[in-house]
C-alpha cells in the first residue's frame, strides 16, 4: 500500500491506495482509506507538510501489515 495525494485549488488530500492486477491482467489501484486534508492533519498532528507525509507513510505501512 502507498500514500497518494490529490491536489485541488484550495486543498491537498492524503489517501492510502492499494495497487493490484485485475481479472483482465491490467494494473489498477483502489483507495483503501482517506487520511484527511493537509490542513486538518497539520493541525491535528502539530507538524508541517513533511511531518504529515511521514505520518501518512507510517499509516500505509501499518495498513500493509494488517492486510
Amino acid at each position: 500500500m502507498k500514500v497518494t495525494t490529490s491536489k485541488s485549488k484550495n486543498s491537498e488530500s492524503f489517501y492510502i491506495t492499494q495497487s493490484y492486477i485485475d481479472s483482465n491482467g491490467r494494473s489498477t489501484s483502489k483507495r483503501i482509506r482517506k487520511l484527511g486534508t493537509l490542513k486538518e492533519l497539520t493541525e491535528t498532528l502539530g507538524t508541517d507538510r513533511d511531518g504529515t507525509v511521514e505520518w501518512a507513510r507510517e499509516q500505509a505501512r501499518l495498513e500493509t501489515e494488517n492486510y
